[in-house]
């Protein structure tokens, strides 16, 4: 993205921003947006101007997320806001919208101060230059909440221990955890949502998620200084239940085939399975991982399409009839980000993206 800048005027906020090169618009998104097709994405409109693309979204009657938790926040503030944020990204990747193009930021989430219910920004984007990782912000998050002295803070610890789990971070898995917290279990398959991407992280125990075995723990907020421990029980588990002294791990037996991005090829409805960390296109059967026998405009060599910590770039090998994606010419030998429902052409042989 290009500058962002924030108009405040009363109870109305003005968020304006403008695209830069490679930068462009996702009709698709926008359509999507337009037509409410999830809920808790604020409408976004574009103009043109003599700069260049304009992108702007007005919310009235809002207060930032920065606003919300700018006091003492209790353990049902923090979750209630959490779990409504996790619904609106898995709806963005149920609805194939890249969750990247979601402003998960202090300014770009609102809240309706009577209701507490939780909107978000999503700008729609083709090659956004500045892109949020759900699962950073989500990290960070109570790093910047001050959080109340008067509750236990075992919930807190267990949060911040979740993410030093080295397991890949999947939106369903995280889920799970944050309605442990709450206190409501998933208690079999059928209710566990569809698109995991791996085995479950395990969720720390509380004593190890805080580091500490005496009778102080680190306070993440840093400005509190030290809290008291509460005592812990032996087999107390954040997102398990305790049944006759024991401890049940709930869907501990859902271990979950890993799951491979894929491109759809437009004349023949193949699906072709990304199943390398860099997978080449073309048309030279020794050197490519998918060969596209039966078309000359294509290259022998023609296209990479390269995987990097669960996220996903295209790179033209210098081929002779280019390579597209959403209808743009994409520069040789520069990796281009690409997400699920892009479409790409190689030549004049289409494809679609998906994860």
């Amino acid at each position: 993205m290009g500058k962002t800048t924030v108009e405040q005027n009363k109870n109305e906020y003005t968020v304006i921003n403008r695209l830069t090169y490679p930068e462009a618009i996702n009709e698709r998104e926008l359509r999507a947006i337009a037509e409410g097709v999830i809920e808790g994405l604020i409408p976004v409109t574009t103009e043109q101007s003599k700069k260049g693309v304009l992108m702007k979204s007005t919310v009235e009657d809002r207060m930032t997320l920065q606003s919300y938790f700018n006091s003492v926040v209790n353990k049902k503030m923090f979750l209630d806001t959490l779990i409504q944020l996790v619904a609106v990204v898995k709806e963005c990747e149920k609805k194939l919208m890249n969750v990247n193009n979601l402003m998960l930021n202090w300014d770009s989430v609102f809240l309706d101060p009577r209701t507490k219910k939780v909107t978000c920004l999503f700008w729609p984007i083709v090659n956004n230059q500045h892109t949020i990782v759900p699962a950073e912000f989500f990290r960070d998050l109570p790093f910047r909440v001050v959080f109340s002295k008067h509750e236990d803070p075992e919930y807190v610890a267990a949060y911040i221990g979740y993410f030093r789990c080295q397991a890949p971070f999947s939106i369903n898995h995280f889920e799970k955890f944050i309605l442990g917290l709450m206190g409501k279990i998933v208690e079999n398959k059928s209710h566990i949502p569809s698109g995991s991407t791996g085995p479950e992280p395990q969720v720390p125990r509380v004593d190890e998620a805080k580091g500490n075995t005496g009778n102080v723990a680190y306070n993440p907020l840093g400005n509190r200084g030290l809290i008291e421990k509460a005592p812990i029980s032996e087999t107390t588990v954040l997102g398990m239940v305790e049944v006759d002294g024991g401890t049940t791990v709930l869907g501990a037996d859902l271990f979950e085939e890993p799951a491979f991005p894929y491109l759809v090829r437009e004349k023949t409805q193949e699906t072709i399975r990304i199943n390398q960390p860099s997978f080449r296109i073309g048309k030279e059967r020794n050197d490519c991982d998918y060969m596209v026998a039966d078309n000359n405009a294509v290259s022998r060599n023609h296209a990479d399409i390269i995987t990097r910590n669960r996220r996903y770039y295209i790179v033209d090998n210098c081929s002779t009839n280019k390579t597209f994606v959403d209808g743009r010419v994409i520069p040789v030998e520069k990796e281009i980000e690409i997400f699920s429902g892009t479409k790409l052409r190689l030549a004049n042989e289409d494809f679609v993206f998906y994860i």
